[in-house]
Parts: structure tokens; C-alpha cells; sequence
């Protein structure tokens, strides 16, 4: 399996992996270690190698992308401008 094609893969994986609702429930660290194994049993089910330091690199490039996405947001400045108290 190429390079692009493998990365593909993560990506699904990853997706499949944070689909699941009951996650977002969960604390960071365990919801990092379901993230993690779900990952592994999709790769493996679809017969993709990939080690636990591949998925892990993984997992943190797509946390990051969102601590970016989110770092000009914060909840209590929108309603700052209607009157609210900031939350």
C-alpha cells in the first residue's frame, strides 16, 4: 500500500473512530485511548498496517488542526455584544 493511500486510510479511521457519540462524554485520556483503539481495529479489519506510533502521530496532527480551528473562539465573547454576561 502507497504512502497516499495508507493516509487515506488513517483518515477513515480516525473518522470512524470520532463518529461515536459516547466519546464526547468521556475525559481527554480516555477518550484518546478509545480514538486509539478504535483506530486499530478499523486498520486491522481492512487489513492496513500501521503502528501504534503511526496512529498516535496521527491522532495528535488532527487534535491539533482542531485546537487551531477553535483558538479564535470563545462562547462568551458572541453573546457579549447582545447584553449577555460572559460565561
Amino acid at each position: 500500500m502507497d504512502t497516499k493511500d495508507k493516509q487515506e486510510m488513517m483518515k477513515k479511521a480516525y473518522l470512524n473512530a470520532v463518529d461515536n457519540m459516547v466519546i464526547s462524554g468521556l475525559d481527554n485520556e480516555v477518550c484518546y485511548i478509545v480514538i486509539r483503539e478504535s483506530m486499530k481495529l478499523y486498520l486491522k479489519g481492512h487489513k492496513v498496517e500501521a503502528t501504534e506510533g503511526e496512529i498516535v502521530s496521527y491522532i495528535k496532527s488532527q487534535v491539533e488542526i482542531l485546537h487551531k480551528a477553535l483558538s479564535d473562539y470563545e462562547v462568551g465573547a458572541k453573546f457579549e455584544h447582545i447584553g449577555h454576561e460572559k460565561m
